[in-house]
């Protein structure tokens, strides 16, 4: 069951729907004011985690698809099926989570494995040629200013 719940990216699905329904549903239930909702909640919060959903997805080397699951369900299900969150704020924020999470995404290169090569200009110090006579140069080119 846990390997299923893990192959179907169960615990993104779960952070998704809080995130995208649970949330804007409990804080209006709550009466949150709609200035509160939209600075806690969908900048601070949502904001966040679609930060941390980009790099997570980089580096776990999950679906891509995944960028667009917490936008989906907070425009989808929230705004427009159920109406909980406005219009405008439904779809400019899920444009804004996109966003964050695809700078995240390309934006972390330290794991690339090109990252560590050896140089060139320093890297091809001993190699032997094939040819009948071994010419020793320097490794600044012999070049004299």
């Amino acid at each position: 069951m846990k390997k299923a719940f893990n192959k179907f990216y169960g615990y993104q699905w779960l952070i998704a729907i809080l995130l995208g329904f649970v949330l804007p549903l409990l804080a209006k239930q709550l009466g949150f004011r709609e200035i509160h909702q939209v600075i806690w909640l969908y900048l601070v919060i949502n904001g966040s985690f679609t930060l941390y959903g980009g790099y997570a997805i980089r580096k776990h080397g999950y679906s891509p698809l995944l960028i667009l699951l917490v936008p989906a369900i907070f425009s989808g299900v929230s705004t427009f099926w159920f109406n909980i969150v406005a219009t405008q704020y439904g779809f400019y924020f899920s444009l804004l989570y996109i966003v964050l999470s695809l700078f995240t995404f390309f934006g972390d290169t330290r794991d690339d494995p090109d990252e560590n090569l050896i140089p060139v200009e320093n890297g091809f110090q001993g190699l032997t040629s094939a040819t009948e006579k071994d010419y020793s140069l320097p490794v600044d080119g012999g070049f004299k200013s």
